[in-house]
């Protein structure tokens, strides 16, 4: 699954996209278990949500690869049985220019389509 979004679009603020990564992402994570009532929360309790953001962290950097393009933007992934997820925030394209904005297509070819990468250098 590709989601590409460019930080510059007017139409849509590019956080729509982040929002739809974080919702595929999250069920990857182990569950965040937060009492409704957090003013009677006890210690014990504080410190069992701490352990749990914590491991939820620890996953997330384990699953979770991200790639600063210098100039161009960022491109996040990870796997979901079996399935890449891959958001790609361009620092250019606009609304209605994202799909022409070059180095897209480079990408979504090296993500989800065997190219030797060395015909592409």
């Amino acid at each position: 699954m590709l989601i590409a979004h460019a930080e510059n679009d007017w139409d849509i603020p590019d956080s729509h996209s982040d929002i739809l990564f974080q919702a595929f992402l999250e069920r990857q994570l182990p569950p965040l278990d937060i009492p409704t009532d957090v003013l009677a929360m006890s210690k014990q309790d504080w410190e069992m949500v701490e352990g749990q953001q914590k491991a939820r962290q620890q996953k997330r950097d384990e699953i979770l690869k991200s790639t600063m393009l210098v100039n161009f933007g960022r491109v996040d992934e990870f796997s979901e049985n079996g399935r890449k997820v891959v958001l790609v925030k361009t620092l250019e394209g606009g609304h209605d220019y994202l799909g022409v904005q070059e180095g897209l297509q480079d990408i979504i070819g090296r993500t989800f389509f065997a190219i030797d990468n060395s015909l592409l250098s």
